[in-house]
């Protein structure tokens, strides 16, 4: 069954991604499809659950600098992304 991906304020994260290098665009694109049709852990992608304040979201890596940071609704299916935003800006 399919997850449902949803942003949290999409408006910031469009401007966010408009703002990423091209290839980082692409990257993200394809992290959300990966994320609708695997659920909140994608094959091939570096998922890892967040710790402290953050404890309870989970963050994947678009590149060796940028993050999507994002929590998860098992019960509904649901991906609600937060932020996409650079390594040292997401924490």
């Amino acid at each position: 069954m399919p997850w449902t991906v949803i942003f949290k304020d999409p408006k910031r994260i469009e401007k966010a991604v408009d703002k990423l290098r091209p290839s980082t665009q692409v990257a993200f694109r394809q992290a959300i499809q990966d994320m609708n049709t695997e659920g909140p852990c994608p094959r091939g992608w570096n998922v890892k659950p967040l710790k402290g304040e953050m404890s309870g979201l989970m963050r994947l890596c678009l590149d060796h600098r940028h993050r999507l940071i994002y929590s998860v609704s098992q019960g509904a299916l649901t991906i609600l992304v937060i932020e996409v935003s650079t390594r040292e800006g997401a924490y």
